[in-house]
């Protein structure tokens, strides 16, 4: 059993998206998690800004995870909608292919330069609360406010294939790219509402 909270540690790459006409508000992070309560495994998500019952919130639309542990329990302890998939690292690159053998993504990025100490804790509570309706057959929605330190560095990320991501974001560029070359995350008990 790996109930919550969670402390995790990696690194990773955290792609934002600014609002435009037409165009999503969001993020597109790449992770690998060395260390968690059920071991290592590699991630990626798009968690859009969402406007929910207790306003705008970020809420994790889609997810992948290369282990089977890791997704059981994103489902039932915070409403993380994961999926398993396959990682394949390159120099620079990676390859997501689902259970179904489809390339959900392909990935080149490249990072380096000063790093920069950072705190999710300058970011407004309500900007790094996820709301994520129950997947375990319970009502409502679970509140999980999370927390993070690290360091980053300046970053670019080429999206060379992702007709498994939504939105397509092989014609959309990001406004910021940030490596994360390491990170400590917290995802508390979450409050149901």
């Amino acid at each position: 059993m790996s109930p919550p909270p969670w402390t995790l540690s990696g690194s990773g790459l955290l792609a934002m998206y600014a609002p435009a006409p037409g165009r999503p508000v969001g993020a597109l992070m790449l992770v690998r998690y060395a260390t968690s309560p059920v071991g290592p495994y590699d991630e990626l998500l798009w968690v859009a800004l969402t406007r929910t019952l207790f306003g705008w919130r970020p809420q994790v639309a889609h997810i992948w995870v290369s282990t089977a542990e890791s997704a059981v329990w994103g489902r039932h302890n915070w409403g993380l909608p994961k999926r398993l998939a396959h990682f394949a690292w390159e120099q620079g690159q990676v390859r997501v292919t689902g259970e179904d053998g489809r390339e959900v993504a392909h990935l080149a990025f490249r990072m380096g330069g000063p790093r920069l100490p950072v705190t999710s804790a300058l970011i407004p509570a309500p900007l790094r609360t996820l709301a994520q309706p129950n997947l375990e057959g319970g009502e409502g929605w679970l509140l999980t406010p999370v927390g993070a330190a690290g360091h980053v560095t300046p970053a670019r990320l080429t999206v060379l294939q992702a007709d498994g991501l939504r939105p397509p974001l092989r014609q959309i560029r990001p406004r910021l790219t940030l490596g994360v070359p390491d990170f400590r995350l917290v995802f508390p008990v979450p409050r149901q509402a």
